[in-house]
């Protein structure tokens, strides 16, 4: 027997004598964790979204997959359980949370539970029967019979045995799972941004990248929408629509995704689609992508992408604002922000660099553009990003002359990308789907 299994077989001894000794059913108690209630009249449906539910207590509607992972199949107050991310949330709902947690509304505690059914009491007996005699005392046990602090003396014996063991065992088991924490890479939660990276790390080489224009994680699944379509993917992906859309079981990708390699540098998150995270990539834009509508709500969803870009992209990847930086996020190291076009064109992957074909291209490469620019210097930038093969994008708040996608966006946080075929789940009054808008 290996030492590992002997230190199995001392621990469930002591879990047997736990077992025995220990009071279970109603006596057992929930650990304090932060948990938030759903507001409103219990049972009824709530206008609440999981992002929204992440923007209210957590300040950042992209940490919803985080609230799911926690209450997933979870039995709530009124019998109910959350199985779905799309599905209503009902008011009385208890959600409990990550750390980090920074509303008002938050409470630490055990949680409340669903209500037990407690069935029917026992009737009172008639009150025309004779009273009866108070039944006899039980006689008292033997002496010694009755065990120490009203345990079973073989639960005294094992509980002993599992004192000493314990003290020996545990330090010994919490140095084996630390080491073998260490050697292992972390697993990204489902339903995250991380777990998606690791699956576009899967399939990029550096001959050759899916053109993938946008991605959904969900809980179990990962999908990929491309254009031109590609009918044979590599598994473990499938095609559905003749392969405009590669979809996979987020366990395999997590599996056999690999901890370095590609990606696509100009992924942004947009929002939900059916309740799954949805990105885009801005590369894919044949030319400039504008964000339009309600200027203070466009200001703010250019500063999300440049901060989220900043996170994620490769170190090699150059970031410029040409004019005032979008608030209100800090601009973060790694974005350079200049006056005007020719500082950005004279960087390394500006305009110097030279695409397959000798032609003048934008390479890794994010521009954002917040203040006006001659028509000439409009139509050179859009040449150049339509011939960065998807390694580099150029965004402008407001509009351009040439623009090929137009994302536009309301105070209320509700973003419209139709261009790319995409309906997002619109924002509730209390849930918006692009962090920190203001209303």
């Amino acid at each position: 027997m290996s030492l590992t299994r002997a230190y199995a077989g001392l621990v469930l001894a002591v879990v047997t004598a736990f077992l025995l000794a220990t009071p279970t059913g109603a006596d057992a108690v929930e650990p304090s964790v932060p948990y938030w209630v759903v507001p409103g009249q219990p049972g009824a449906e709530s206008e609440l979204t999981l992002p929204g539910v992440a923007d209210r207590v957590l300040g950042d509607s992209r940490r919803w997959p985080e609230i799911f992972e926690l209450n997933q199949g979870r039995t709530q107050p009124d019998g109910g359980t959350l199985t779905d991310p799309a599905q209503p949330i009902r008011a009385g709902w208890v959600f409990v949370l990550p750390e980090g947690a920074t509303s008002g509304e938050i409470r630490v505690g055990p949680p409340p539970s669903a209500t037990p059914d407690l069935g029917q009491q026992p009737e009172a007996p008639p009150v025309d029967q004779p009273e009866q005699a108070p039944a006899a005392a039980p006689p008292a046990p033997p002496v010694g019979g009755g065990g120490t602090f009203g345990l079973r003396p073989v639960a005294v014996t094992l509980l002993g045995i599992g004192a000493v063991a314990l003290a020996v065992v545990v330090p010994v088991l919490i140095r084996l799972v630390r080491r073998r924490r260490a050697a292992e890479p972390p697993r990204p939660a489902p339903g995250s941004r991380q777990a998606l990276d690791r699956a576009l790390r899967q399939i990029a080489t550096p001959a050759s990248q899916p053109p993938v224009y946008a991605a959904m994680v969900g809980a179990d699944r990962v999908s990929l929408r491309l254009a031109p379509a590609l009918p044979d993917p590599p598994p473990p992906w499938r095609a559905r629509q003749q392969g405009a859309i590669w979809e996979a079981p987020s366990w395999d990708l997590d599996q056999q995704a690999t901890a370095d390699g590609g990606g696509l540098p100009m992924l942004v998150t947009v929002g939900t689609v059916g309740g799954e995270l949805t990105v885009v990539n801005l590369g894919r834009a044949p030319g400039i992508v504008a964000l339009t509508g309600e200027p203070t709500a466009a200001y703010r969803l250019a500063g999300a992408f440049l901060d989220e870009i900043s996170r994620y992209a490769a170190t090699s990847v150059a970031i410029s604002v040409v004019g005032p930086p979008p608030p209100p996020w800090p601009v973060p190291e790694r974005v350079r922000v200049v006056v005007d076009l020719r500082s950005v064109l004279t960087l390394p992957g500006g305009d110097d660099a030279e695409d397959a074909h000798g032609s003048s291209a934008l390479r890794d490469h994010l521009v954002v553009v917040t203040a006006p620019l001659p028509p000439e210097e409009w139509e050179r930038l859009g040449a150049l990003a339509a011939a960065s093969d998807g390694t580099a994008a150029v965004v402008v708040v407001g509009d351009a002359p040439n623009t090929v996608w137009r994302f536009d966006i309301d105070a209320n946080g509700a973003l419209d990308v139709g261009v790319l075929g995409l309906h997002l789940d619109r924002p509730t009054p209390r849930g918006r789907l692009i962090p920190a808008l203001g209303r």
